[in-house]
């Protein structure tokens, strides 16, 4: 018997289901700025808008409800950037040096802080974390400076490093990197000196604590070929359990982490459909959440629907696993990843809309 022959579209693979909008926030009389955000359970969204008259106005509530706005110009005209957690936000500004303020459900900011680098979420414990980086002599300084959501000191610590990257106060341990939302950092300690032959062990890979100041977990580093580069990639993104980096030559992705883990990715979808340098990722509860450009030439180029030649898409990754979840994918009019915020089970994205004002779209995951 002579099986008939399967036609090549039954060989293809689909592309991602189109995620469908469940709520859409305009400009309306002003122009939305590109920082918004959901909290962690995605319960709660805020974003900043600079209405006609100049002003700059946060407004936060539910997703899709009628917002509260806060008028932040007192704190900043120069908004860059805002997290949420816990109920509460933290505005990030821009105006000459980096500064931050907190502010609540109520819109009422509760403290301000003072000049920083940069600054990052961690998940447990929640907090907002800010850090610095100056060199003092010979010295290097990292300022860290973690807050409760509702603006509570819940860490401030320096970490001193010595010539020879040396922790000062860390019992002879060599900084390597940050991890853990710079609540730890990853250090080289001397191995154990072994008195009956007058040897000292091979030096050892360990956790270095931010706030006790104290190493823990010391072991022989992991047998990787790349040891140091393992360290880079791994504290590229510090606020996230494990990072997703490019494989070399481009050739897929890679995930670096949890521990000293680095294994390959399987996408479950086609990569060559993919561009592998449009990777964005951020970190929501346990998971990992990143995006891809898709550009599928056989498709009408430009179209605003289905058929559209370009695509953002989204995929999960559970960390421990690292097993990959095809989430969606929403089309595009060009190449180009768009700003997109996460929280719970929704999806939020800025773009511009038909007539070429911005326009957050919200999808549920």
């Amino acid at each position: 018997m002579v099986l008939p022959l399967l036609g090549l579209a039954s060989l293809a693979v689909a592309a991602p289901k189109v995620l469908k909008a469940t709520g859409k926030i305009e400009a309306g009389d002003g122009m939305l700025h590109d920082a918004f955000a959901f909290d962690e359970t995605g319960s709660k969204f805020a974003y900043i808008k600079f209405t006609t008259q100049g002003k700059v106005k946060l407004l936060l509530g539910s997703p899709g409800g009628k917002p509260t706005e806060a008028d932040i110009e007192s704190f900043s005209s120069a908004p860059e950037k805002l997290l949420g957690l816990g109920g509460y936000w933290l505005v990030v500004s821009t105006e000459g040096q980096r500064r931050a303020a907190v502010v609540d459900a109520a819109g009422k900011i509760r403290r301000t802080t003072m000049a920083f680098d940069d600054c990052e979420l961690s998940f447990a414990p929640k907090a907002f974390v800010l850090f610095s980086e100056r060199m003092e002599g010979g010295s290097r300084r990292y300022t860290i400076n973690a807050m409760k959501p509702d603006g509570g000191t819940l860490m401030l610590q320096d970490v001193v490093l010595e010539g020879s990257n040396t922790i000062a106060g860390g019992n002879g341990a060599s900084f390597l990197g940050f991890t853990n939302s710079h609540l730890q950092a990853m250090v080289q300690v001397p191995g154990a000196y072994n008195a009956k032959a007058d040897v000292r062990l091979p030096p050892q890979f360990a956790m270095y604590d931010v706030k006790t100041g104290k190493t823990s977990g010391a072991k022989l580093p992991p047998k990787l070929d790349n040891f140091l580069d393992y360290v880079r990639k791994r504290s590229e993104k510090p606020d996230q359990t494990a990072v997703i980096v490019l494989a070399a030559g481009q050739n897929g992705y890679e995930l670096v982490g949890p521990g000293e883990n680095v294994r390959p990715i399987d996408l479950t979808v086609p990569k060559a459909d993919y561009d592998p340098t449009s990777l964005q990722q951020k970190q929501i509860g346990n998971k990992i959440v990143f995006s891809l450009i898709a550009d599928r030439p056989g498709r009408s180029p430009g179209d605003m629907n289905e058929t559209s030649r370009y695509a953002m898409g989204f995929f999960s990754l559970d960390p421990g696993t690292g097993k990959v979840t095809v989430i969606g994918e929403i089309p595009v009019a060009k190449h180009e990843s768009l700003p997109f915020a996460l929280g719970g089970n929704k999806l939020a994205v800025l773009r511009k809309n038909s007539d070429g004002n911005r326009e957050i779209v919200i999808y549920a995951r």
